[in-house]
């Protein structure tokens, strides 16, 4: 009893305990406070002391200890745990700080245009995004992440217009839903979200382009001849004056009667569908323009006379005075279906689609010096060219009447000493109205025009189109519907029954 009482203990075996209370304080703090000021960097040095003192003082014990069979297995799976997790844990950090995705879907849903991508990654000044939105949309934030991960020049926020009435000051904002884009003191209006209509990448891209470019594009549509107007209604083309808003051209009129030369600013001059010649004074300005750096559309339906036949001579190109008559096209064949696409940068994204002309007028082509011709629309071999006979009827000989693959649409360059000329003729002006330009790739044939036609090296909005899932839906007949039925639940459970029995009768 005197010998147990007289044993002294020892002091060494209490520094574990002070050393780890010391690294967790120390960790605590540093975590919690501040940041990793002196404080926590003097309480981990000394707990790290406090061990290491404890494990010099263990002696001959942690050698035995160490030298079990036992210890060295739990220390073999300790380590290859700790080094597990320290990989997991480099993994994830390399991954949040170099991120990737592979977009696997078909049509690549999840990936931006082209484009999109050529005009964020070329950003030299920065572009914010700014949503007066209370409630982001999932969608629209997924799409924005993806501009947010081509260049850091892009950034969005998300504004509640009730919370921040001086940013709604500031932005003219009318009602909520309303996007815009920002670049230094340059400020303009995307579009408008709601339940039905979600952030654009057609718009957004355009959107940026338009802030990042220095030029003007000024298209002028003629009118004082019965072309169809830029105000909405039936034979109007207020969606396509939307649509160039929204790929910065400003479309605006032109009457040459008022005005007799065509405004230096102008980047393209249209003409839709005249009813009327146009005059020689007209004319002649039309050709004036077309021998500087321009660019020219002409739209002609079937049975008018636009008086161009001077100027359309002169780049080798002749309107036709049939009409087309498509075998697929509807009734009667009135309208022509177009899915062969000649080459060239207006078409050369259309691939097979369809782009469709009610009521549409061939084209001849001839070669002229120095002129470059290019068929941009081409009919199929079952379409005719037919006129209109005495009693107003259509009528067609195969021994005077065109029939086969013909022209509707040519485009045509000329080089010269201010810059290239450009023309556009197709015999058609009805694929561009209200209620027709958005349906099918009519849309995309203009506008690709029109930016072909500008000759501006920075339109990169060529035909954004939505992207689609493909339908991969099976559709089965009735019958083969039945026999899937009996097959899965029928059959099959039969087939394991009569094995079942076969199995117990062997064994038996």
């Amino acid at each position: 009893m005197k010998s147990l009482l007289n044993v002294t203990p020892n002091p060494v075996k209490f520094l574990l305990w002070i050393g780890l209370f010391l690294l967790a304080a120390g960790l605590t703090a540093g975590v919690l406070g501040n940041g990793w000021g002196v404080l926590p960097l003097s309480l981990l040095g000394v707990g790290f002391l406090a061990l290491l003192a404890w494990l010099l003082g263990q002696g001959n014990a942690l050698r035995g200890f160490w030298g079990r069979r036992s210890t060295q297995d739990s220390t073999n799976a300790l380590v290859a745990t700790l080094a597990a997790i320290a990989l997991f844990l480099i993994a994830n950090f390399l991954a949040m700080r170099y991120s990737g995705r592979v977009d696997l879907t078909e049509n690549q849903i999840f990936t931006l245009a082209p484009q999109t991508q050529e005009l964020v990654q070329g950003l030299e000044q920065p572009v914010k995004l700014w949503i007066f939105d209370s409630t982001p949309n999932l969608q629209d934030r997924e799409l924005l992440e993806r501009y947010r991960r081509l260049s850091p020049q892009f950034s969005y926020e998300y504004v509640d217009p009730d919370a921040q009435p001086g940013l709604v000051e500031r932005f003219g904002v009318q009602q909520r839903g309303e996007v815009f884009l920002e670049q230094g003191d340059r400020r303009r209006k995307v579009q408008n979200i709601n339940d039905q209509e979600r952030l654009s990448e057609q718009r957004l891209t355009n959107g940026i382009a338009q802030l990042s470019s220095d030029r003007q594009l000024t298209v002028k549509f003629l009118q004082g001849h019965g072309e169809r107007p830029l105000a909405a209604g039936q034979g109007g083309l207020s969606q396509a004056s939307d649509n160039l808003t929204q790929e910065n051209f400003t479309p605006a009129p032109l009457n040459l009667a008022q005005t007799p030369t065509i405004p230096e600013d102008t980047s393209v001059v249209v003409l839709a569908g005249p009813q009327r010649p146009l005059l020689k004074e007209e004319v002649d300005a039309l050709k004036k323009f077309l021998q500087r750096r321009s660019g020219l559309m002409i739209l002609a339906d079937p049975q008018t006379d636009p008086g161009l036949n001077d100027l359309l001579q002169e780049w080798g190109v002749t309107l036709g005075d049939r009409i087309l008559v498509d075998p697929d096209g509807g009734r009667e064949g009135a309208v022509t279906i177009i899915t062969d696409y000649g080459p060239h940068p207006i078409t050369q994204s259309l691939g097979n689609n369809i782009s469709f002309y009610p009521l549409a007028r061939p084209l001849i082509i001839a070669e002229k010096p120095g002129i470059q011709a290019n068929p941009i629309l081409l009919t199929n071999d079952r379409t005719q060219g037919q006129r209109v006979g005495p009693d107003g009827r259509l009528v067609f000989d195969p021994a005077q009447d065109p029939q086969g693959v013909l022209t509707l649409g040519a485009a045509f360059s000329r080089p010269g000493d201010q810059g290239e000329a450009r023309l556009v003729v197709i015999g058609n002006s009805s694929f561009i109205t209200d209620g027709v330009f958005d349906q099918q790739y009519n849309k995309d044939v203009f506008l690709n025009a029109i930016a072909w036609l500008s000759q501006d090296e920075n339109q990169r909005t060529l035909a954004i189109r939505p992207k689609e899932m493909t339908d991969r839906r099976i559709t089965l007949a009735p019958m083969q519907q039945l026999w899937l039925i009996l097959g899965s639940l029928v059959f099959l459970p039969l087939v394991g029954f009569v094995m079942a029995i076969g199995v117990w009768w062997k064994r038996r």
